[in-house]
């Protein structure tokens, strides 16, 4: 899947880093989500939207010109504690969005790996794992289109305990809402470009590693499975 072979097909890179608006529309499913109980498949049939898997797990999530998507693909030396992976790249991502925009020092963490504002979500994430290496992903909202997703997505089957039943439109928040002056993706994503790779590494630095090439043999059969799929 594109989202996710975009990264993985640099495995051998100690740290590869993408990060982008997408140029369509999709819904993406977590890697356990059932697509008949979390998407309005028949809004997304209709409207010719695609609804996509990632290899992590996580919620479902709607992408589309107004997100940032941040990819992260990086050799760790831990082959689990995924929670404290979880925290740690969630907090280089906050304070590297808070080198350019200070009031992004008021985002936190909140369910499982949710970046939030206050109780609000505004980026979703989530974690692929191939023993050593680490496959990190997030979905930043930034000009929220909550009709859009509130047309395709059902209210999800299991939610973070800080949600407390709410709908999507109670729910979610973009980064404008954090700082009004935020009014493009673009111009989040130049940000970042500069800023989140250093911060990154600095972060990590204790916890990143060579790449192990006796493990490179599970994660090309994993790429060569994803383009058998998409042919």
């Amino acid at each position: 899947m594109w989202i996710d072979d975009q990264v993985l097909k640099y495995y051998e890179q100690a740290v590869c880093t993408k990060i982008f608006v997408p140029d369509f529309t999709a819904v993406v499913l977590g890697s356990a989500n059932d697509a008949d109980l979390e998407v309005n498949l028949k809004a997304c049939a209709d409207q010719g939207i695609p609804v996509l898997r990632r290899y992590g797990g996580g919620g479902t999530v709607v992408l589309y010109p107004g997100c940032v998507v941040v990819s992260i693909g990086c050799w760790v030396k831990d082959q689990f504690n995924n929670s404290r992976y979880f925290k740690s790249i969630n907090h280089a991502l906050i304070t590297a969005l808070s080198k350019e925009w200070s009031a992004m020092q008021m985002l936190g963490q909140a369910g499982i790996s949710d970046i939030v504002f206050g109780e609000k979500k505004v980026a979703g994430t989530s974690l692929f794992r191939s023993r050593n290496y680490l496959l990190y992903q997030a979905s930043i909202l930034v000009d929220l289109d909550i009709q859009l997703v509130g047309k395709l997505l059902r209210h999800p089957t299991r939610e973070p305990d800080y949600r407390r039943g709410r709908p999507h439109s109670d729910f979610l928040a973009g980064l404008g809402d954090v700082e009004p002056s935020v009014t493009s993706p673009g111009e989040v994503v130049r940000s970042l470009e500069t800023h989140l790779s250093p911060v990154f590494v600095e972060t990590l630095h204790g916890d990143l590693v060579a790449p192990e090439e006796a493990q490179y043999g599970a994660l090309a059969a994993r790429l060569a499975r994803a383009e058998q799929q998409s042919d």
